[in-house]
Parts: structure tokens; C-alpha cells; sequence
């Protein structure tokens, strides 16, 4: 057992561990990123108490590393680091200890955390629902978020810059459902409905020969799934919900069966 004054009769530094050796035999291992943080010295007297906090800082630099390099990569958020230590099995106490730790060394910068997700999302052609809903799951705080003003001019323009790639994605669909599908993806990428709706008015005229190509193919698919189980009339009817539920015009529809 270590005695309440102990004092470093040598240091044995190698590439994985120190090693301090005290004038009364014992030994202590630690890791050399540990060995950075004290100042170790040949002797020095150790405390009770610097021993138990050396070591618990030795259990803890796994995690220490772990949240150095996260941070070495790009900017996190504290529960972002929290939400990581605790999946690769830190305790709550230890996570506390490394939180405190990168906070001392400046090395959490929500504010920059920011700025980059700010410059990601205009890449990404994000809207500002989703760019305050992924903040959020960040772990960015409220004060934070408000200061992120609603720019209903830039949305606008981010959500104008997709249409022609929604419009090449959905091609194979007919106009109304081609409208529907960008309208739902524009809404998943955290637009609202009045932008959204302005956004629509830029997209290409209907196709008038190409609506008619579709109409015709979904009528032959209707009129094989429909007049094998139904009468004549009721047969038509199912075929007319069928069409106008794919946004079909009645008078399309109409002209095509006469």
C-alpha cells in the first residue's frame, strides 16, 4: 500500500506507459498522455490524494483519447461527446471528468459546431425546419438556436435550386405525382408549405403527349387488374378512381376511352 507521503525516487518513461517509482519500492503505471498532464518530477512527494486522482484519471484516459481525437476531426457538441463516451461504455462520472477536461482546454465549440452545419446545410440545400431540428438533436442549446433568424428569401431560393433535380428523379411519373413526390421531399428537407408552394410554380409545363403516353399505360394496367373482377360498369367506375387518384384529368381520361 502507497503511504500518505510519497515521494518519486525515479521515472521510467517508455513509448506505452510511465513508470514512477517511489523511495519505498512501489510503483505506480500510468499512460504518457496522463504523464504530460502533472508535473512529475524526482522528488516529488504524492499525496493520498493525488494518487487516487492520477488513477482515476488513468482508467479514464480511453476515453480522454477517444474524445481528443473526436475532437481533432471537426467540432461536437457536449452531448454529442456525452452521447459517444456513454455508447463505448463510460461511466457517468467518467464521462463528467472528460466533458470538464475539453472544457478546460476550450476544446467543445458549439459555436463553431454552428457555423459548419450553417455551411453544410446550404450545401445540402437544407431548410431552416430542418436545419433547427438537426441542430436540436445536436445537443445545441435554445439561446443558440434563436439567434438563427428565419431567412424566408433563402429558403426560397434553395428550395427553387431543387426542382429541376426532383423533376429529373420523378420523371417516370405523370405530372401530378411528380408534383406530389417533390412537394413530400421538399417538406422532408425542412421546408414549409408556403415555400414550398412558390417553389412549385418554377417547375417545367405539363408534358401533353408524354401525360397521354402515361394515362394510357396506367389505363391498360387498370383495365387488366379491374375487368376480370368486376361487370362492365362497375368496371369502369374502378377505372375512373383509379386514374383521377393518379391526378389524371377527367377529360383525359374521358377522351382516351371514347
Amino acid at each position: 500500500m502507497i503511504s500518505s507521503q510519497n515521494k518519486i525516487k525515479r521515472i521510467k518513461i517508455g513509448q506505452k506507459k510511465v513508470v514512477l517509482i517511489f523511495e519505498d519500492g512501489d510503483k505506480l503505471e500510468i499512460k504518457p498522455n496522463v504523464y504530460t498532464e502533472y508535473n512529475f518530477y524526482e522528488g516529488k512527494i504524492l499525496t493520498n490524494k493525488d494518487i487516487k486522482d492520477i488513477k482515476r484519471r488513468n482508467d479514464n484516459e480511453t476515453y480522454v483519447s477517444y474524445a481528443l481525437k473526436l475532437c481533432s476531426q471537426r467540432s461536437y457538441s457536449r452531448k454529442q461527446i456525452e452521447d459517444k463516451l456513454l455508447k463505448k461504455g463510460a461511466l457517468g462520472s467518467q464521462i463528467d471528468e472528460v466533458i470538464e477536461l475539453l472544457n478546460k482546454y476550450q476544446l467543445i465549440d458549439e459555436d463553431s459546431l454552428v457555423k459548419e452545419y450553417l455551411d453544410y446545410a446550404d450545401y445540402k440545400h437544407f431548410g431552416y425546419k430542418r436545419i433547427i431540428e438537426e441542430l436540436k438533436a445536436k445537443g445545441i442549446s435554445t439561446n443558440k438556436l434563436d439567434k438563427i433568424k428565419y431567412d424566408e428569401i433563402r429558403d426560397i431560393k434553395q428550395a427553387k435550386a431543387l426542382i429541376k433535380p426532383y423533376e429529373n428523379k420523378y420523371a417516370k411519373y405523370n405530372y401530378f405525382e411528380t408534383k406530389k413526390h417533390i412537394s413530400d421531399a421538399l417538406l422532408r428537407m425542412g421546408y414549409s408549405y408556403d415555400v414550398i408552394n412558390v417553389a412549385l410554380e418554377t417547375m417545367s409545363p405539363i408534358n401533353e403527349k408524354k401525360e397521354k403516353e402515361l394515362l394510357k399505360l396506367d389505363y391498360l394496367k387498370a383495365k387488366k387488374k379491374y375487368e376480370n373482377k368486376y361487370g362492365p360498369y362497375e368496371t369502369i367506375d374502378k377505372i375512373n378512381q383509379y386514374l383521377m387518384s393518379k391526378g389524371y384529368r377527367y377529360s383525359d381520361i374521358k377522351n382516351l376511352k371514347e
